[in-house]
């Protein structure tokens, strides 16, 4: 489902990737994201994240869909359960549960439960809507599933087997859940709906819901710090995650289908590495190269050859 062309025109939707780009640019802001929550947990506690950097995207996207908003309110009033079941989905139990799950666990252990999620999408695409992959995008599933594995592992089997789950394991696989339902519900999206505004309708009920966290979180676990660094990272966040990933990612979600698009979540670790490379000063490895072979034959199977034998036909 694309956009409707009688939905408003914002300058932050007139001039989108193609569904493709749009996937990859999203991935590479979330492995921006993973470093960057990695580096401040336990400096900006995962609620304080989530609420401020929903609160200062809201006040970013204001004034581009300001006259918009106001021309759909009748729409969006009319599907308002909708649009807070997919913010409560993605900013509170997606990217919320996920911040409070990486507190509790492994690096390892999280990355390679949320390289489940592509599954856990063509799991519920076919519960829910009886939606299927052929044969050769199954293929690219398993062939990207075995880079991720194989990337996070390091080359090691050793790494794999000392696989143990725990409280934050559980997290982050409740999160992946999450994520999937969203995406797959995303086909619901009424088309008439401009994407700027469904995004803000979803910022406002995520701020919403997690308000009570945060201010529980303050009262009887870290105070959230006001310091430069906090509206830094918070409003970086904003930007980059909660406003371009997202609409860059249901951009992704409405042109490939949710099971095609959620095989591109698998480059998050592979991007994750090559930032850890640039940013953090890791040296690279051959094992890095081999999973990202296999991560981008995987995409190539499942959405690039998908595309170009439906273009043909």
């Amino acid at each position: 489902m694309l956009m409707n062309s009688s939905a408003p025109n914002n300058i932050l939707t007139r001039y989108m990737p193609p569904p493709i780009l749009a996937g990859v640019m999203a991935m590479l802001c979330y492995a921006g994201t993973f470093i960057v929550v990695r580096d401040f947990a336990g400096v900006i506690p995962p609620a304080a994240i989530t609420f401020l950097r929903c609160s200062i995207a809201l006040a970013i996207l204001y004034p581009f869909c300001r006259k918009s908003l106001r021309a759909q309110w009748p729409l969006m009033r009319r599907h308002w359960k909708f649009l807070a079941l997919q913010g409560v989905l993605i900013i509170v139990c997606g990217n919320g549960i996920m911040f409070v799950g990486l507190q509790f666990t492994t690096a390892i252990n999280g990355a390679l439960i949320n390289s489940a999620e592509p599954v856990t999408i063509v799991l519920f695409a076919w519960l829910m809507f009886r939606e299927r992959l052929s044969i050769v995008q199954w293929l690219g599933v398993l062939v990207s599933l075995t880079g991720v594995i194989y990337l996070i592992g390091r080359g090691d089997i050793d790494a794999l087997l000392s696989f143990n789950l725990n409280l934050g394991d559980t997290f982050v696989f409740i999160s992946i859940l999450c994520w999937s339902v969203y995406a797959v519900l995303m086909r619901n999206v009424p088309p008439e709906l401009d994407r700027l505004n469904f995004l803000f309708g979803i910022l406002v009920a995520g701020a919403v819901a997690v308000f009570p966290f945060w201010i529980l979180e303050n009262l009887y676990y870290i105070p959230t710090p006001v310091t430069w660094t906090t509206a830094a990272v918070t409003g970086g966040m904003a930007l980059f995650t909660s406003i371009l990933a997202l609409l860059w990612w249901n951009r992704a979600v409405e042109g490939l289908g949710a099971p095609r698009a959620g095989l591109l979540l698998h480059l998050i670790p592979a991007f994750t590495f090559v930032l850890a490379i640039a940013l953090l000063g890791e040296e690279p490895r051959p094992f890095h190269a081999v999973g990202i072979v296999l991560i981008g034959a995987g995409i190539y199977l499942t959405t690039i050859l998908k595309s170009g034998k439906a273009d043909a036909g």
